[in-house]
Order: structure tokens, then C-alpha cells, then sequence
């Protein structure tokens, strides 16, 4: 009989080796059991501000915004500080103050148009002349200089120290020879229909006659509008610029002509600029335009015969802005 080989296989593994290889069988469970514990409690404890696995949005949940951050608006993708409440106009008594206006116009047998805007730009007092086209005298120096500080902030001009002592000199002392070459140098037709165009003015023109600046026509309540948004028509640096020229306004003009009337003889603070000539068509203007201290834009616009001497013309225009100051407290 033939003997019977046993086939060839994995050899057999002794007591001694099965046992060692059990116990390292579970040593590897017991490890990789705490690892797996400890990177789940890492993802599900992270500190604030760990970085954690994206989860898709149609897992996520919603979040409620926090309380602890008051100046964001929500829902707008918008975070800033929360804008300040306007605060409600002024209460004016405007009957009252059209009727001591026309009675201080009406001793110098004249007219005085007259509008007041707020800081916001709210109608405070409207009188029924103010929407009137009337002869500019120097307050078009105004849309000329502010025009041209505009140019330039924006580089679309480049005004040299020349050009500059001419702008303030046209505001500060009301220099006509000064403003005379900056209308010849820089078209100042252009310049105030530039201005009109960009504030929304709708009575304002260049004068008829080229070269006679002093008829540009304006009315009460562009020169208003003008004024109070001075910043949005120029940018705040030139209405700043502009301002300050206004405020430097010289007591004596530079034709000798006295600017304390109007709203300069009602106190400190007050950026105006005044306007007066004679006597195209028989008639003499007299204008105090400018803003407060609070930023309320006053336009007085004055219309009277030239027969009305310039000291009547004076007292109308100080008693027409007495009544509208003090209704402004």
C-alpha cells in the first residue's frame, strides 16, 4: 500500500504564536477605537473660531443673527453704523415772516424774494416771488467759483495759485475785476449753466448780453437749492472751500461798498454772499444769500427802483433778515 503525502498549505502555527498574535489583534482594536473617539469629540467641541468640515447647505441650520452686533442691518449684506434720525423741521410762523418781509420791502418801494431751505433741504419758508427769474448782481459768483473749485478737485481743470486768489478774492471782497477774468478765462457762461444743470436749477441762466456776467438771472429758490446742497452739487471738499470763502466775507468790499446788510448784520457764523448793482432797466438789486450755522440756506433777493437810495434798500434788507432769523431762533 502506498503512503500518502499530506498536500502542501500554510503551516501550522503553535499555542505559544496563536496566542501573541490574539493579544496583538486586540491591542490594534483598543487603539484605533480611542483614536476614532478623539477626533469625533475634536469636530464636535471645537473652540469658537476652530476650523470645522464643511457641512452643504442643505444640512445646515439656520442661524439666528446676533443680538450683540446693533449696527447691522440684516438681510441687506449691509454692516455699518446706523444713520442718525432726522430730526423734524423747524415750526416757522411763514405767514408772519412774508408779512414783515413785504413791509420792510414795501417802506423802499421794492420787492424782496425770499426762500429758506433746512439742512435737509426742507422748504421753511417760501414766498410767492421766489420761483421769479431776477438780475444775478455778484451772487453768480457763486455758480462760477463753485463750478470751477469743482473742475479742479475732480482733475478736469488745473487751477493754479493765480486762478485760486481770483476765486476768493470774487467771494471774500466781491472783486468784480477779479471775477471778470474768470469769466473771460474759463467761459463763465458755460460755468453757470454747467451749475444749473447739475443742481436741478430751473430759473437759472447766463446773461443775455455776453460778457455782463452781473445779468446772469436766478431766482430765490434755485439760489436756496444751491446753496443747502452744496455738497452733493460740488463735492465736500470745494463746498467746504466755498464756504470758508464765504465766511471770511470782507466788512468793505473791494469797490469800497459795505457788506455788513442783510444777513451779515444778524450775527457771527453766517456764510453769505452779497450782491448789488445798478441800474439796468431803472431798476437797483440788493441780495443777501447764504447759510447758517445750523446749515439753513436763506435767500433774500431785493428788486427795487433805482429812484430807492441804497440806504433804503439797506434797511429793507436788514429788516427782511431780522424777521427771518428771529422766526428761525
Amino acid at each position: 500500500m502506498r503512503a500518502v503525502r499530506p498536500s502542501p498549505g500554510r503551516p501550522r502555527r503553535g499555542p505559544l504564536e496563536r496566542l501573541v498574535l490574539g493579544a496583538l489583534t486586540i491591542v490594534l482594536a483598543s487603539v484605533l477605537v480611542v483614536t476614532t473617539a478623539g477626533l469625533l469629540a475634536v469636530v464636535l467641541w471645537a473652540p469658537e473660531g476652530a476650523s470645522r468640515p464643511e457641512v452643504p447647505d442643505a444640512q445646515r441650520a439656520t442661524v439666528a443673527p446676533d443680538p450683540g452686533t446693533p449696527a447691522e442691518i440684516r438681510g441687506m449684506g449691509v454692516v455699518g453704523e446706523a444713520a442718525a434720525p432726522v430730526p423734524p423741521p423747524v415750526a416757522v410762523d411763514d405767514t408772519a415772516v412774508l408779512a414783515a418781509v413785504d413791509a420792510a420791502a414795501g417802506a423802499a418801494d421794492g420787492t424782496v424774494a425770499v426762500a429758506v431751505l433746512d439742512a435737509f433741504g426742507r422748504p421753511l419758508v417760501t414766498g410767492p416771488a421766489a420761483g421769479d427769474a431776477l438780475l444775478s448782481a455778484s451772487v453768480v459768483k457763486l455758480h462760477v467759483v463753485g463750478r470751477l473749485l469743482a473742475l479742479g478737485a475732480a482733475g478736469a481743470l488745473d487751477l493754479g495759485e493765480d486762478d485760486l486768489a481770483l476765486m476768493e478774492r470774487a467771494i471774500v471782497t466781491s472783486d468784480d475785476g477779479a471775477m471778470s477774468t474768470l469769466w473771460d478765462r474759463y467761459d463763465g457762461a458755460a460755468l453757470v449753466t454747467a451749475t444749473a444743470a447739475d443742481a436741478g436749477l430751473t430759473a437759472t441762466a447766463p446773461p443775455r448780453v455776453a460778457g455782463q456776467w452781473g445779468e446772469a438771472r436766478l431766482s430765490a429758490a434755485d439760489v436756496a437749492a444751491l446753496l443747502a446742497g452744496l455738497a452733493d452739487t460740488l463735492g465736500e471738499g470745494p463746498a467746504a472751500t466755498l464756504l470758508g470763502w464765504m465766511r471770511e466775507t470782507a466788512p468793505t468790499a473791494a469797490d469800497g461798498f459795505s457788506q455788513t446788510f442783510g444777513l451779515l448784520a444778524g450775527g457771527p457764523g453766517i456764510a453769505a454772499k452779497q450782491g448789488w448793482m445798478c441800474c439796468v432797466d431803472g431798476r437797483r438789486q440788493l441780495h443777501s444769500a447764504g447759510v447758517l450755522p445750523s446749515g439753513t440756506a436763506v435767500v433774500l433777493l431785493g428788486d427795487f427802483p433805482a429812484a430807492t437810495s441804497w440806504g433804503r434798500a439797506r434797511a429793507a434788507l436788514d429788516s427782511a433778515a431780522a424777521a427771518v432769523l428771529a422766526a428761525l431762533g
